[in-house]
């Protein structure tokens, strides 16, 4: 039965992100031949610097990630957790779930006995990015609508009802409340002792001592405070270089709109994303046309245009996850995942070693 669900899930994702992205494609069916003259006249300068851009975001999540790893004693290099953010980007990419790449990046970095921390590292970093991409939302928007009138106009359909200027504030601060709210309970002692109540006595897959273990490892951080602070600016950091890399995309196909208005408009398309399709694809497409196109907005792209930037972003972000499905045969074959050890060596570096290695190890000790 659970093998059927999964099944079901990963079927039900498919045809979504399919029926997304072929309907747009429908309804846009007349822009097709500009799509189609624009991808065909793409600046390879400014797709490169798209790329560029692409690479500065995983190098610095990377490091956020490095951070919160090191603050609970697992030490990689930049360089390896790099190779594994790229690897990760292949299954959040590509396979039906929006987790699933937080998976393996756990699974590359949890030593035995040390799954807990390696679970709570990830954790947190998502949870701080998503802290910080709205929180660089809520500041560029308020910005923006303080200083121009004309984007006071902007509007952003959510459910059925319309969110103008600062009212799109207001509800990205809501969120990024929420949030924050989450991450406080998540480091109270209270909050502990309740989870521990309610889901404590679930024996299947040790659920409950798997969630003890957990609260303990994420409350740990309390102590890290500078880690905390660090992953929340290079959290912020990591939206611009997306919001560049969007930019720089826009541009190669002679895009018109301010860059301020993508520091505003791509964290929410990073939200967006996590809606249970195939790695956003379709969802991700409906917002970009939707929020770049408006005529209120100023040097607002054509739906044409909009839509030809949002598949070639596509096309950038399927290459990187490519690369990711090429790194995670290639490190399968070199190292055993499933107990892959990172220890700061004597020179102070980062040393990896498999379990024989750490058999030794143990041993010579």
């Amino acid at each position: 039965m659970p093998r059927l669900k999964s099944l079901l899930s990963t079927v039900g994702r498919i045809l979504l992100s399919a029926v997304l992205l072929g309907l747009l494609l429908y309804l846009f069916r007349d822009k097709l031949p500009e799509v189609r003259a624009l991808l065909r006249d793409v600046s390879s300068g400014w797709l490169a610097m798209a790329a560029g851009w692409y690479v500065v975001f995983i190098i610095v999540s990377s490091w956020r990630w490095k951070v919160l790893l090191a603050a609970r004693g697992l030490r990689f290099s930049t360089w390896y957790l790099s190779r594994v953010f790229t690897l990760s980007l292949f299954f959040c990419k590509l396979l039906p779930t929006s987790i699933g790449g937080d998976v393996f990046r756990i699974a590359y970095t949890a030593p035995k006995e040390k799954t807990a921390e390696a679970f709570s590292a990830t954790l947190l970093d998502r949870l701080i990015g998503f802290e910080s991409l709205l929180f660089l939302a809520v500041v560029v928007s308020l910005g923006l609508f303080g200083l121009s009138p004309d984007a006071r106009a902007m509007e952003l359909p959510i459910l059925g009802m319309k969110f103008r200027g600062l009212g799109i504030v207001a509800l990205l601060a809501l969120g990024l409340a929420l949030l924050v709210l989450v991450t406080l309970v998540f480091f109270n002692d209270a909050g502990h002792r309740l989870a521990v109540r309610v889901f404590g006595r679930i024996r299947l897959f040790r659920l409950g001592e798997r969630l003890d273990r957990v609260y303990d490892a994420v409350k740990a951080y309390r102590h890290h405070r500078g880690a905390l602070f660090w992953s929340f600016m290079a959290g912020i950091a990591v939206q611009g270089m997306l919001s560049l890399s969007w930019f720089s995309v826009a541009a190669a196909l002679r895009g018109t709109v301010p860059l301020v208005y993508y520091f505003v408009f791509i964290p929410l398309l990073n939200i967006v994303v996590n809606i249970p399709t195939i790695g956003g694809i379709g969802v991700r497409e409906w917002a970009f046309v939707l929020l770049f196109a408006p005529p209120w907005l100023t040097g607002h792209l054509t739906e044409g245009l909009a839509l030809a930037s949002a598949l070639l972003f596509l096309a950038l972000d399927l290459v990187f996850a490519l690369i990711g499905g090429m790194l995670f045969a290639i490190m399968r074959r070199s190292v055993d995942a499933s107990t892959l050890v990172g220890r700061q060596g004597r020179d102070g570096g980062s040393v990896e070693w498999t379990r024989g290695e750490e058999d030794r190890h143990a041993a010579e000790s």
